[in-house]
């Protein structure tokens, strides 16, 4: 195995990806310092968390409903899907007046300023007056995505009773939740590109044919190109949306393990997005041309692996900055023994062998199926046996810890019963995540044995992205059992 990936990456140089990683990581430093010293005196009136993160959820929502329409599924649904794509500033704007901790219309600003990544791609490359129809577009973006919020806001006066007041809630928290949301739909959409086999549809990296990534015409996004580049555009949604998460967690004065811990995963989501580059090119080369281009296996499975780990940090980062949680953990002095190590250790193992089973494919020269790598296919099912005991185990562990910690009245634990939910609930979410992982692979290695020529079939694209993406969640209930348990005491367990 380890030769074979060698051999597939002539041009892949570690120290030059070294310092390639280190310059990334500087530029990011200073983008993260400024802009929380931005948003540190916003943060006082202007501009509080929960407009951020609502205002970033829009997005996501927009984002997420406009790939599906873009996929063609047909003239109406189409339609339909382009309709409720208007809808997500609306439904933010309205959970932004039931909460009491963001403005609706501040919403809107925050919607509008993070779709500017996308709005140079709308632009007519015949345009006699490329400023003029870019005035058009950001003023008719802006207008229409506050209005909407507005709207969704007033909706919610007029029709949803007393506020919800959350005016105590942690900011970081709500974030966190969503850049989670937004890692998890990156996966979805990397999964389909893997899925269907269009990983190098477009050839060159950090540019799309030589464009600027963000001003690549959407006219031109069509089949596998449409596929690859909308993942890089999710790609770039996420790393600011992680940017944004650190500088909030800092400019707040979060905990500093809530700090260090933003401030890491932001540092994984740039080592992320530069081994997706390096999975195209190879090298470190602004080309188009073929001989200057290596396609890097061994990237391609690296980046597969780390994309799901950073996921489940985010969803333990989301956790971890929950008042609550905070209240339960500070609790106890001595944590009991924790099962979910073991688990993610298990689910990480199985995770490595999917993804070279994925990747290690070669394709057929006369137009047939793929060869699959056999060993990889045998290793990935016979360690699914132990992976399925592990989450069968620790779901129990989980629920039995927080049924006991629900029974206890200990006037000294703070928040018994919060770590008891969360407990209940990730080891109920490991049960029926696994089984649905089990039958999810089973239909995936079907559909992949039968297919008999190079055509995808569109079941195989949708329960092998089904099941990676169930195997996402799966680490990441791991990962969140984990953090609950650090609130059980040690003499509860």
């Amino acid at each position: 195995m380890l030769p074979t990936l060698a051999q597939a990456d002539p041009s892949v140089s570690l120290p030059g990806f070294l310092a390639l990683y280190a310059g990334a990581l500087v530029a990011v430093t200073i983008l993260l310092a400024i802009i929380a010293m931005v948003l540190r005196p916003l943060g006082a009136g202007a501009l509080r968390g929960g407009d951020l993160a609502l205002g970033f959820a829009a997005t996501v929502g927009m984002w997420t409903l406009g790939y599906i329409a873009m996929m063609r599924p047909g003239l109406l649904a189409g339609e339909a899907l382009f309709a409720l794509t208007l809808s997500a500033p609306a439904v933010m704007g309205w959970l932004a007046a039931r909460r009491g901790a963001a403005s609706p219309w501040k919403v809107g600003v925050v919607s509008a300023t993070v779709n500017l990544l996308v709005v140079g791609s709308l632009f007519s490359r015949d345009a006699g007056d490329v400023w003029r129809e870019g005035l058009l577009w950001i003023g008719g973006l802006y207008g229409a995505t506050i209005a909407l919020s507005v709207f969704g806001g007033w909706v919610a006066r007029r029709t949803g009773g007393p506020m919800e007041s959350r005016a105590g809630s942690d900011p970081v928290n709500l974030f966190a939740t969503v850049a989670a949301s937004t890692v998890f739909l990156l996966l979805i959409t990397g999964g389909l590109v893997t899925g269907l086999e269009e990983g190098l549809a477009v050839p060159d990296w950090p540019n799309t044919f030589g464009h600027n990534m963000l001003l690549y015409p959407i006219s031109e996004m069509k089949g596998g190109v449409y596929y690859e580049h909308v993942h890089r555009l999710f790609g770039t949604l996420v790393g600011l949306t992680t940017l944004v998460l650190a500088a909030l967690a800092w400019a707040n004065r979060s905990p500093a393990s809530i700090r260090w811990g933003a401030t890491a995963l932001l540092a994984a989501v740039t080592l992320q997005g530069l081994m997706g580059g390096m999975r195209v090119t190879g090298a470190i080369t602004l080309s188009q041309a073929s001989e200057d281009l290596a396609p890097s296996i061994a990237f391609a499975v690296m980046h597969g692996v780390f994309g799901q780990t950073v996921f489940a940090g985010l969803c333990v980062l989301a956790v971890a900055s929950c008042p609550a949680w905070r209240e339960s953990r500070a609790a106890v002095v001595r944590a009991a023994s924790n099962p979910a190590v073991a688990l993610m250790v298990i689910l990480l193992m199985q995770l490595v062998l999917g993804a070279l089973y994925r990747h290690l494919q070669i394709p057929s020269p006369d137009g047939g199926a793929p060869a699959q790598p056999k060993w990889a296919m045998h290793a990935h099912l016979s360690w699914s046996v132990v992976a399925l005991a592990a989450c069968i185990w620790a779901g129990i562990r989980a629920m039995r810890a927080g049924a006991a910690r629900a029974a206890s009245t200990d006037a000294s634990t703070a928040a018994p019963w919060i770590g008891s939910k969360g407990l209940r609930r990730t080891g109920a979410a490991l049960h029926g995540l696994v089984t649905l992982q089990v039958v999810l692979g089973f239909l995936a290695l079907i559909w992949v044995l039968k297919r008999d020529s190079a055509a995808i079939p569109t079941l195989e694209v949708a329960f092998t992205t089904a099941h990676q993406a169930t195997g996402a969640l799966l680490l990441a209930s791991a990962a969140m059992a984990w953090a609950w348990f650090l609130t059980v005491p040690a003499e509860r367990a």
